[in-house]
């Protein structure tokens, strides 16, 4: 693990993409595919199966109270159609947001799985560095696959920092995969620095919310 060092805001501010409208999520938004696509192979593994795992996700979409929830989110949209999602949320509120989705979703779950996600909780916990608890907490973002290229996870992203500054959040935060190449190179695009490094599990990146440049 690398040692914590201090997030420096990007030297140029990513700016929103004209053609690109961002806007709070709804219940009835049919991003469900775009939030498996996130994570695919995660999903079907608890799942079980694709089919089980996206009928889940469409489902939980629509629950307050958990990690995967709509009221966490972001929808970008073009043409008036959602092409982007962005689920964050206050990095203190992280474990208890994903144990509830857990609870919600352990009836999509078969039991003799169970105990295989059980004993999996310890080894992901201890793969996955722990965030600022001052931050705020992309835990999901994801394009579809005909609107990538245009802007839109970056707009995502110029969204939420305007939300971590709004909410008082000095840093915005994310994880990935250690050895998720592109998804490194994208957020080290959008100015986010790693900063903790599990080079067995998952990397920390943090920015710093400049609120100068955010509200410019």
């Amino acid at each position: 693990m690398c040692g914590m060092v201090v997030a420096k805001p990007s030297p140029r501010p990513v700016l929103p993409a004209a053609r690109v409208a961002v806007r709070a999520a709804r219940p009835d938004d049919h991003v469900a595919g775009l939030v498996f696509e996130a994570a695919p192979q995660a999903y079907t593994a608890v799942a079980g199966s694709e089919p089980r795992a996206r009928a889940a996700i469409e489902q939980l979409w629509r629950m307050p109270g958990h990690s995967a929830s709509f009221e966490h989110a972001l929808v970008a949209e073009s043409g008036g159609r959602p092409v982007g999602v962005l689920i964050g949320f206050a990095a203190r509120d992280r474990y208890r947001l994903h144990l509830a989705l857990l609870r919600k979703g352990l009836r999509f779950v078969s039991a003799r799985r169970r105990p295989l996600l059980a004993a999996a909780l310890p080894h992901l916990i201890a793969a996955t560095p722990r965030p600022p608890r001052r931050a705020y907490y992309v835990g999901t973002i994801a394009v579809a696959r005909h609107a990538r290229r245009r802007d839109v996870a970056s707009t995502l992203g110029y969204h939420a920092e305007l939300l971590a500054q709004q909410r008082g959040f000095p840093v915005i935060v994310a994880h990935t995969g250690s050895r998720h190449g592109p998804a490194r190179r994208a957020l080290e695009r959008y100015g986010l620095r790693a900063i903790k490094d599990r080079s067995w599990g998952y990397v920390l990146y943090a920015k710093s919310v400049d609120i100068q440049s955010v509200n410019s």
